[in-house]
């Protein structure tokens, strides 16, 4: 029997489970995250470095063995997720490169909007937060060291190769403010500005254990690997 088969079988009412996320995807979901499902919120800044991300994952998992599901709420990330292991509660995680996906619905849906402008910079509400700027998340702690000129300098040369800088409108919070704040961002980056809907497809598939062909399920004791998300790399999916 397949593991997706089994996992049909089990009773998730009845199962312990935990949800592990950064906390730009728990800003999202918070308000319908399952009742007794556990939580484990990871800071965005995590991202930074994919090194230190797969590390803080990697103890959480190892924390969480007790459950007998643990839900990730990220992509591959960079690579980030490459080799986490979980000895003996199932993982189950989208099945994309990161979670700008979530956010826009599907993988097949961030393919088409790569393929529309590569260089494209992505903001929600939660990559905003309550952040001096989201592009750094020790923006204030560099600004002292460094300076606001150096700092926004930095900032320019990071994004030199992007064009677009995206907001995405999931429909969650109304949208004045954080779409003025990315507006005025792309306006002092030099970026052409765009607004996208974003939808809760992806998101509502996860939470209500509803893992079909867009998630991975990982069996125990089994790594994930990168190969395991090459499947949605193709925008005609």
């Amino acid at each position: 029997m397949s593991e997706e088969a089994k996992l049909k079988e089990f009773d998730f009412k009845n199962m312990k489970i935990k949800f592990i996320t950064c906390d730009v995807v728990y800003d999202e979901v918070k308000d319908r995250l399952s009742e007794g499902w556990e939580v484990a919120k990871l800071e965005k800044r995590l991202h930074e470095r994919s090194d230190h991300l797969r590390e803080k994952l990697q103890q959480e998992i190892n924390a969480s063995q007790e459950y007998d599901i643990i839900v990730l709420g990220y992509g591959l990330c960079g690579k980030s997720l490459e080799g986490l292991v979980s000895p003996k509660s199932y993982m189950i995680l989208p099945k994309c490169d990161d979670c700008i996906s979530l956010f826009l619905g599907s993988a097949r849906e961030y393919k088409k909007q790569a393929k529309k402008a590569p260089g494209s910079y992505y903001l929600t509400r939660g990559y905003i937060g309550e952040s001096e700027n989201p592009m750094l998340s020790n923006y204030s702690e560099m600004k002292e060291k460094y300076g606001e000129e150096t700092l926004e300098w930095l900032i320019r040369e990071m994004l030199k190769n992007y064009t677009r800088l995206v907001y995405i409108n999931t429909g969650n919070y109304p949208p004045e403010e954080w779409r003025e704040f990315a507006k005025n961002q792309a306006k002092k980056l030099n970026l052409s500005f765009e607004e996208v809907k974003g939808t809760d497809d992806y998101f509502s598939k996860l939470l209500s254990c509803n893992w079909d062909e867009e998630f991975l399920i990982i069996k125990p004791g089994e790594k994930i690997r990168f190969e395991m998300f090459k499947d949605n790399n193709d925008v005609n999916n």
